[in-house]
């Protein structure tokens, strides 16, 4: 089936009228509205229910949900495949973004079992989608709203009097990231880049930080249509530090992909988009995400300007949509280096760091496996590596590692040793085994007063279980209220002697 929403003959009238937008009481009827959306995914979800998994990415500041959807040919997250991320509409007057997803799903769904390319697409990562993420500004300027041609912003009532109010009301949610905030000057709510009354104060962008580091994809894409023609039918990928680090660690990949990814993106006038590197500077999605994570973070400019109208709004998103492509095959394809990072005793996955020391830098990062299965993937270029793995409770691991034209998978599992004692001490200080899984605590005579703290497999410190605790004497530990489920790091401190231990926690 397909989602073209005309007949024949409506297309046919609209193809010989190509033309660029003329300003309307709302954007073209071909761009995409969210009920039209929805109801798309209710078609696509009964019709392809094993590649199909919708969800919500998270709420809007109107409480509204933010529609999402994986393509995958498992239930998403059940295996450590990589994982992907492209979403459109983070500014209102920005949609083509959305018009380029939904042909992008249009392209898997009806390929998948057909054509032999999509169908390894499918099967080889999860790919995630987010057609709009400024839900709140869609819904105000596909309905018609005042000065909808350039809202851009968030709906958030900055002058608090109850109504939408151009420019004075909304943030930009590109500049509500929580990095070079304080340097980035525009702070006035009526300015369109508005970056908001405070880092994260925006719902949206706050869904988008959790998945990142929740999933830990490779890559993330990041759509916009530009406001001015500057830069036009680009690609940026991360980064130029602006302060004095020069390109960033991962720069040739970077680049790599990029120029990979514009050559197989034709324009409406038959020519290839173009790539370049961004800069550090300014308070936006890629940046803070290259910076915390190391996740390679893309921006791609889509056409001339942000509106379009007739036939030319699909013919614009389709061809981004096929450009698409040759990033999920090289995603699909390699080379890099994938694996997991478990622990040696019990075979639990581990929220590690890997670091590759050819590809690293320490302003950037740090690079960490997902929860779930332990697992990471790294794009790189054929070459030799020397890789670490590492976490807290636990001794590193570094192996060396050859990468040819695919990818290669090292696995790491690492050693979590207890914390020597001076000789003669009882090693037993920590007990565990009460059917709540709390933990008894006897401290050696002659030591000092001992704290015992509580850590996540990550490293973060979750409770402090006692403090004080005087030497020669046993105590219960309760573990702290409302505590998730899992294996946690028990570490106790007397003096200049520590022990950690692991314990499961079964709420």
């Amino acid at each position: 089936m397909s989602f073209i929403k005309y007949s024949f003959l409506t297309l046919v009238i609209l193809l010989v009228s190509i033309a660029p937008f003329v300003q309307a009481d709302e954007p073209d009827p071909n761009y995409w509205r969210l009920d039209e959306i929805q109801a798309q995914f209710d078609i696509w979800e009964a019709e392809y229910p094993d590649i199909f998994h919708p969800s919500v990415l998270g709420q809007t500041g109107n409480r509204l949900e933010i529609p999402m959807v994986t393509i995958c040919n498992q239930e998403p997250g059940s295996n450590d495949d990589p994982r992907m991320l492209f979403h459109g509409a983070l500014h209102t007057n920005e949609a083509n973004g959305t018009t380029a997803i939904m042909a992008s799903l249009e392209m898997l769904l009806t390929g998948y079992g057909v054509d032999p390319k999509m169908t390894a697409r499918v099967d080889s990562l999860e790919v995630t989608y987010v057609p709009i993420l400024n839900v709140d500004s869609h819904l105000y300027s596909f309905s018609g709203g005042v000065n909808w041609f350039d809202w851009r912003k968030t709906m958030r009532d900055n002058n608090s009097n109850g109504q939408p109010d151009f420019p004075d009301d909304g943030v930009d949610l590109n500049r509500n990231w929580d990095w070079n905030w304080d340097a980035y000057e525009n702070d006035q709510p009526a300015d369109l880049k508005y970056k908001g009354p405070y880092p994260f104060s925006e719902p949206e962008i706050m869904a988008v930080r959790d998945w990142v580091l929740r999933e830990r994809p490779v890559v993330v894409v990041d759509y916009h249509s530009p406001v001015t023609i500057s830069w036009r039918k680009y690609i940026f990928w991360p980064w130029m530090d602006t302060a004095g680090g020069g390109m960033g660690p991962d720069h040739n990949v970077s680049d790599d992909v990029a120029e990979l990814w514009a050559a197989a993106t034709i324009d409406e006038n038959g020519n290839q988009y173009n790539e370049i590197y961004a800069y550090s500077t300014l308070p936006k999605e890629q940046n803070w995400i290259y910076a915390n994570t190391g996740i390679l973070s893309f921006i791609m400019e889509i056409s001339d300007h942000c509106w379009w109208s007739g036939a030319m709004v699909d013919t614009i998103g389709t061809r981004v949509a096929r450009g698409g492509n040759a990033l999920l095959d090289r995603v699909v394809d390699g080379p890099g280096l994938r694996g997991v990072v478990t622990d040696a005793s019990t075979g639990e996955p581990l929220v590690a760091e890997v670091k590759i020391d050819q590809m690293h830098q320490d302003t950037v990062g740090p690079r960490l496996t997902e929860e779930n299965h332990g697992a990471y993937h790294r794009l790189t270029r054929s070459g030799t590596y020397t890789v670490t793995a590492s976490c807290d409770g636990y001794e590193s691991q570094t192996q060396s590692v050859s990468v040819s034209n695919s990818w290669e998978t090292l696995d790491f599992a690492l050693e979590s040793p207890l914390s020597s004692v001076a000789p003669g001490r009882d090693l037993s200080w920590l007990r565990t085994g009460n059917s709540n899984g709390d933990v008894r605590l006897e401290v050696p005579a002659g030591l000092p007063a001992a704290t015992v703290e509580l850590f996540d497999l990550r490293g973060h410190r979750v409770g402090v279980l006692g403090e004080n605790m005087a030497s020669g004497q046993a105590y219960d530990l309760q573990f702290p209220n409302r505590l998730a489920g899992g294996v946690y790091l028990v570490r106790v401190r007397a003096g200049q002697q520590e022990q950690t231990q692991r314990v499961v926690f079964v709420p």
